[in-house]
């Protein structure tokens, strides 16, 4: 059910605090993840390390899952915004790269919005840095050669652990390209590189451009909505730039 594991690079630096994400690994599910590779808050250590910092991402895609809201109340809701939130799927948008001469080293980039997300604002983040004050905790995960932990981070209950690929067609029409996990318990059926399920981005980047397009993104300094500023407009709009 797991992906060979190899050395990762953060066992080879030395003095960064690694830590696992507490408010995205939901307690129902912290137990289907193995000990090795737990995902990586993208802190201030992680993206200012010579080393993780050379991770190079080339190809993109948005994962999906079904929320477990399913009584009449998020029915009427779901009928009321029609296409805004269809079928109340949470969208996550998702980078895979490799450590340069190291093709066994692959990495997974993953970047949510959530209800209680706000990416803050060029001038928010200069004022948090100038004041040496996290005031806004807004941050992508990065996953080591572990696909089905990646895909777990989109997962908030073991009875939906069933995640999903979208891609858009020529016409920008979302395209499920297939299952990275199935129900029960997130049993990876797309392990590796699948080439039909990723597109090459637009031009390789490296960790850190990488997470700054999150800043670029049309949800910069709003706050969370169901019909508009939600998880899938910012994937989508994320994807488009990376």
């Amino acid at each position: 059910m797991s992906e060979s594991v190899s050395k990762s690079s953060s066992e080879l630096v030395a003095g960064v605090t690694l830590s696992v994400s507490p408010s995205l690994i939901r307690p129902d599910v912290v137990e289907l993840y193995e000990e090795d590779n737990r995902p990586m808050i993208l802190n201030r250590s992680i993206l200012q390390s010579p080393i993780m910092g050379q991770y190079e991402f080339t190809h993109k895609a948005i994962w999906a899952v079904s929320l477990p809201q399913t009584n009449h109340t998020w029915d009427s809701i779901n009928c009321f915004l029609g296409d805004s939130v269809p079928n109340f799927e949470h969208w996550a948008f998702v980078a895979q790269g490799y450590f340069p001469g190291m093709v066994d080293m692959s990495a997974y980039f993953v970047a949510q919005y959530n209800s209680d997300s706000y990416i803050p604002t060029a001038a928010e983040r200069q004022e948090e840095k100038r004041k040496g004050v996290k005031k806004y905790h807004f941050a992508a995960d990065l996953v080591e050669n572990n696909k089905r932990h990646a895909a777990l981070l989109l997962c908030t209950t073991k009875s939906k652990t069933n995640v999903w690929v979208y891609l858009p067609d020529s016409s920008q029409q979302w395209i499920n390209k297939g299952d990275i996990l199935i129900d029960p318990d997130g049993q990876l059926v797309s392990g590796g590189f699948n080439a039909s399920q990723w597109e090459s981005m637009r031009t390789p980047r490296k960790l850190g451009e990488l997470n700054e397009l999150m800043y670029q993104t049309n949800l910069v300094g709003k706050k969370y909505t169901a019909g508009e500023n939600n998880c899938q407009m910012f994937a989508k709009s994320l994807f488009g730039l990376a």
